[in-house]
């Protein structure tokens, strides 16, 4: 009888082996050999589901930012209190930090810097939706806090792309030297700053 197999399955084994070895070898030395081999699989299954190596590395990039909004929905979920869950946007990224796709950040760097030499390249990923989505969920926490009276008026859209560029910015920074700061820490510092400097004053 022939063994029955779980495409959905099968699929994330290659994405998660995919994400190993990018981080490893960077998105230029790496082949799909490489990523089989990772995977424990033949060559020929990976293009069984993926028609080239932009092509799992674009869904790579998909899987890894999937696994991360899980960890800031599970995060932020159980929590009404707007202020509270904006300290719990800063905290799940420190936990996807200390997390098993902790070396995928490296791989961004390949992906912006390979999406900006070739435009168009990897258009099935969308970075600038990205940074849409992240930036309007923050700017609805930042407009709640303000009509509970929770933090000053501020202009929201504006603190929504510090606070993104604050992480990008620490992220970038560890990936250099991840010897110059502990991140979870750094993480929660920069969240401590941004947020008490919005609060009102007793």
């Amino acid at each position: 009888m022939p063994k029955i197999v779980d495409k959905e399955e099968k699929k994330t084994q290659i994405l998660e082996a995919s994400i190993r070895v990018f981080a490893e070898k960077g998105w230029n030395k790496t082949k799909i050999s490489d990523i089989a081999e990772a995977a424990d699989i033949g060559k020929g299954t990976v293009y069984e589901y993926f028609r080239s190596k932009d092509e799992v590395f674009a869904a790579s990039f998909r899987y890894f930012m999937a696994q991360a909004e899980t960890i800031v929905a599970g995060r932020l979920t159980p929590i009404d209190d707007p202020l509270e869950r904006l300290w719990a946007y800063f905290s799940s990224w420190a936990d996807i930090l200390e997390s098993e796709y902790v070396d995928y950040l490296e791989i961004v760097i390949d992906f912006w810097a390979e999406g900006i030499r070739s435009k168009g390249r990897f258009s099935s990923v969308d970075l600038m939706r990205v940074y849409y989505d992240n930036r309007t969920f923050i700017e609805s926490l930042l407009e709640e806090c303000i009509a509970q009276d929770k933090i000053k008026p501020i202009d929201t859209k504006i603190v929504a792309s510090i606070i993104i560029g604050a992480l990008d910015g620490l992220m970038l920074q560890w990936i250099m030297d991840r010897n110059v700061f502990d991140l979870k820490k750094a993480v929660r510092s920069t969240a401590r700053l941004i947020i008490d400097g919005m609060k009102k004053e007793n």
